[in-house]
């Protein structure tokens, strides 16, 4: 039997996703939507009265769900099958990353006004907050309850709101504004981690999304703010339209890495030349990024990493996120997820490797090496001086909650990151200085 999931964007239908008997999918645009030249979902499903079969819908669509261990854990809480995108965009595709809901037939989405219509949120208390963040691991994304939210990662994560200030679970079809994203088991710090290499990737000029290290009850967490929402004057939130390189470039999920088949820095640089609405200044942030994510050692920096905002004027790069040092943990892989010319590992990478890569993206070598050395010269002392921060506004908030600060294996974590963030600049640095080594 044919099952259907409308899909809408803003609220407003554009089409249907179907299963069919074989268990793949399909979609199609609405003739209303063809024929009034509507937006597309994404840069590979261009508005057309075809229909998409799998191959071509899966990318998009698959790239909603949740990865890994996350994906597995939410789809043996529902009970259906981790492989069957279709049952679990059925079960938690009401709040998806950008202004795209999936709903059963007849279900409709509106924009969300804090306390202006449906029931009033409320901010939980301490010990509600740390139950959420206690449930997390064993009930990925809060799969069951009244929400239906899908969140893209292979980290626990949970979207919210806030009222007050203070973390609020929103009902039904209303739109969230931050993620909350909890430490990952078995790797000391990662909390302080992100927040360290998000501030400062700020310090040095990077677009990056806001976020804050909070703790409920002894329990931290990393509360991070969605660049696909905006506000209105009157508070009322509003969904913005992104998706990720994977989803644009019609990669599925699985593939994400590079050397697995999945996109390189190449591909990601020619996506903004074809279709970015101002491509000198993406492509320049994109570059900045990379140099950013090599140095500071963040090898899972893959296309699922990188999005692209949709809005009326046109497509850009967005703000940064999920910005880890892989690096910094011995027991993950060297290996950066989008090669450096023809290198995946740091201790293999020279100057020609970035030039190799300049000339493959389209770029100039020379502003490359450009954006490198201003890179290599800043990041220390950035990093440092929000390390310090970061660990000041810890101790500030354990003693005023009585919960501690960082820990000190969270505080022998940042130790190692900055020491080799620090080597790789002055490595890198000095392969500069060689010319066409």
């Amino acid at each position: 039997m044919v099952r259907t999931l409308e899909v809408a964007l803003f609220g407003e239908r554009v089409g249907e996703l179907l299963q069919t008997d074989s268990g793949r999918l399909e979609f199609r645009y609405d003739a209303a939507w063809v024929e009034r030249s509507g937006a597309a979902l994404s840069l590979s499903l261009p508005v057309r009265a075809e229909p998409f079969d799998h191959r071509g819908a899966e990318p998009f669509f698959g790239g909603l769900l949740p990865e890994e261990g996350v994906r597995d854990r939410v789809a043996r809480y529902l009970g259906v099958s981790a492989r069957n995108d279709f049952a679990l965009l059925e079960q938690i595709g009401g709040e998806c990353a950008g202004a795209v809901t999936l709903t059963v037939p007849s279900a409709s989405s509106t924009p969300f006004t804090p306390g202006a219509s449906g029931e009033e949120l409320q901010p939980l208390d301490p010990a509600r907050l740390a139950k959420l963040l206690d449930d997390l691991p064993h009930r990925p994304l809060l799969a069951g309850g009244e929400r239906r939210l899908s969140l893209a990662g292979a980290q626990d994560k949970v979207a919210v709101s806030l009222v007050d200030g203070q973390v609020a679970i929103p009902t039904g079809d209303q739109a969230t504004t931050h993620i909350l994203k909890t430490p990952i088991q078995g790797f000391a710090g990662t909390v302080a981690n992100e927040l360290l290499c998000m501030r400062t990737a700020r310090r040095v000029g990077l677009s990056v999304a806001s976020a804050e290290r909070r703790v409920a009850s002894g329990r931290e967490f990393l509360l991070v703010e969605r660049f696909d929402r905006t506000f209105d004057p009157d508070g009322t939130v509003r969904r913005v339209h992104q998706e990720d390189m994977c989803q644009a470039l019609g990669v599925p999920t699985r593939l994400k890495y590079q050397s697995e088949g999945g996109p390189s820095l190449p591909d990601c640089f020619r996506l903004l030349t074809d279709h970015a609405r101002r491509p000198a200044v993406d492509r320049l942030a994109l570059v900045r990024a990379t140099a950013f994510n090599v140095l500071i050692g963040n090898a899972d920096a893959h296309a699922k990493n990188f999005s692209l905002v949709h809005a009326p004027s046109g497509i850009s790069l967005s703000p940064l996120y999920d910005l880890l040092s892989t690096l910094v943990y011995g027991d993950l892989s060297p290996r950066y997820a989008m090669k450096i010319g023809s290198k995946a590992e740091f201790k293999n990478i020279r100057a020609r490797h970035w030039d190799a890569l300049s000339e493959a993206s389209g770029l100039a070598p020379a502003q490359v090496r450009r954006e490198l050395r201003e890179m290599v010269t800043r990041l220390p002392s950035a990093l440092r001086s929000e390390r310090d921060q970061v660990i000041d506004e810890a101790e500030t908030a354990g003693s005023e909650a009585g919960d501690g600060g960082l820990g000190d294996e969270a505080l022998a974590m940042l130790g190692r990151l900055i020491e080799e963030t620090v080597e790789r600049c002055e490595i890198t640095g000095v392969q500069l200085l060689k010319g066409a080594d």
